[in-house]
């Protein structure tokens, strides 16, 4: 007479094992998914701060090799033209050290803000040596920064954003006047090739340290479909 309730209390033990078991096992789905996640994220942070190291690279670079370009020596620059082009030089190895020790995405605003004191100065050695003005202190041109400092702006028109003002360098602004594309700074985006504002979120802390979120949005997110207008050659 005992045998059913021993049964049932048996059957109650077994399906709170049960629930048991299941919520140990949910707990460590759970567990697993959250350590996913986060591997997901540093991975595509690691990825990031790649993509904006090589192109810092790149850019001090060809700083470095603009420099080596200048055809007066040091000794025949006047007492301007050498703090520039000591200037220029500072900026450039500070940035060359920089570089490698850059651990995050956002940290490239300090490579930025050198990267830009050296092309301007760069920009006046330039003026100086040829006799011209020295240029204005303007923020790049943004059709690409390597061309250094805007020297006015220009209205630019994008067949998706429309039309925008943006600062173009002496070649690029001329080229717009002319009805012609300026070449633009171009990123490897997989298979493709896409203008550096347009090559996702990995690059903005770089773009957005040169311009306004205004001016960038003109062609940001429109990879694939959208080249604002203008040209895919580079330098």
């Amino acid at each position: 007479m005992q045998s059913a309730p021993a049964s049932k209390g048996a059957a109650v033990e077994w399906v709170i094992g049960a629930l048991l078991a299941a919520g140990a096992g949910t707990g460590t789905w759970l567990g697993l998914r959250r350590r996913s996640v986060r591997r997901r994220g540093r991975r595509d942070d690691v990825e990031e701060l790649l993509a904006v190291q090589a192109m810092a690279d790149e850019d001090t670079t060809l700083l470095g090799e603009q420099l080596q370009r200048l055809e007066a020596p040091v000794d025949a620059m006047d007492a301007a033209t050498r703090l520039d082009y000591q200037t220029a030089l500072d900026a450039y190895e500070s940035a060359k050290r920089a570089v490698p020790r850059l651990r995050s995405a956002d940290e490239v605003s300090t490579v930025v803000d050198t990267l830009s004191t050296g092309r301007y100065a760069l920009a006046c050695v330039q003026a100086r040596l040829a006799g011209r003005p020295v240029p204005a202190l303007r923020v790049p041109c943004f059709f690409n920064p390597q061309h250094g400092p805007s020297v006015r702006d220009v209205m630019w028109t994008s067949r998706v954003r429309g039309t925008r003002t943006v600062p173009a360098c002496a070649q690029d602004a001329a080229r717009v006047d002319r009805g012609e594309s300026p070449p633009v700074r171009l990123i490897r985006v997989g298979s493709t090739m896409a203008p550096y504002w347009e090559a996702g979120a990995a690059y903005l802390p770089y773009g957005e340290n040169y311009f306004s979120t205004a001016v960038l949005e003109s062609g940001h997110h429109q990879h694939g479909t959208d080249h604002g207008g203008i040209g895919h050659g580079g330098l």
